[in-house]
């Protein structure tokens, strides 16, 4: 086989794995079960039945069923044998592939590469700008599958607020019974709002708020970092660790027309 034939074939290879990968990601974003177990993993870091259970309120045996899809070839959860080790259960984390697709940013990229392009962009006039988003949304990759992909994450996220709420109750109950928390280095949950309504007129104003909340993501990865290191040198054990979840949601409350 000559030379050029190989490369033509490694080429053809390539692509075709290319696009299995991108199906089987596209696929993950149309069921809300497997959708909300790549994102509670990648928000809270490897996970067994149990705990997936528990953060998704979902009984075991489903989230068993979505697991035994996730771990298919190509796989976007693998064993994670480390915590496989020290933990009951099984523990699963993302693959090389999830974490290409659905997992964060390194935090040298929130707070240097994007923050660089948002002021790139924000140097531009008004009419650049208009031109850049319209492109920016047109050649978006997930063009077709991105409402649904925020729609399964905000239900996730939805789920999430549940149970805090949950817990919120509960302890007022137990308050109101006269009882006293089992944990004393951290007694009770909470749950925050943070309303942010405001009024903008041009694409300009939205960039701001985006570099405004990398900033401040940047800034909670960072918080994230240093509270992990201090819970490992304090020697603090898994089950001692409280999972805690933070989101902002946005968008305009607006009707668009096209023509």
């Amino acid at each position: 086989m000559s030379k050029s034939k190989e490369v033509e074939g490694s080429y053809k290879k390539l692509k075709a794995q290319g696009k299995k990968i991108l199906d089987r990601v596209n696929g993950v974003y149309k069921v809300e079960t497997r959708y909300a177990i790549i994102l509670a993993i990648n928000n809270f870091g490897s996970s067994n039945i149990k705990k997936l259970a528990k953060i998704l309120g979902k009984n075991e045996a489903t989230i068993y069923h979505h697991l035994k899809d996730l771990t298919k070839e190509p796989e976007l959860l693998i064993v994670d044998n480390k915590k496989t080790r020290e933990n009951k259960g099984i523990y699963y984390k993302l693959s090389k592939i999830a974490e290409r697709n659905f997992g964060e940013p390194p935090l040298d990229t929130l707070e240097t590469k994007v923050q660089d392009a948002y002021k790139k962009i924000l140097d531009h006039t008004d009419e650049e700008i208009v031109r850049f988003f319209i492109r920016m949304l047109a050649e978006h990759p997930d063009l077709g599958n991105n409402t649904e992909k925020e729609r399964r994450s905000i239900a996730y996220n939805h789920n999430l607020e549940n149970i805090m709420l949950n817990n919120m109750e509960n302890a007022e109950k137990a308050f109101k019974k006269g009882e006293k928390p089992k944990n004393d280095n951290y007694p009770f949950g909470s749950i925050s709002n943070f309303p942010l309504d405001m009024k903008i007129s041009k694409p300009r104003h939205l960039f701001q708020i985006l570099s405004l909340l990398t900033e401040l993501t940047a800034k909670f990865a960072r918080l994230k970092k240093e509270i992990a290191e201090e819970m490992d040198k304090d020697k603090v054990t898994e089950d001692q660790r409280l999972d805690i979840h933070y989101h902002v949601v946005g968008g305009e409350i607006a009707e668009f027309e096209f023509e």
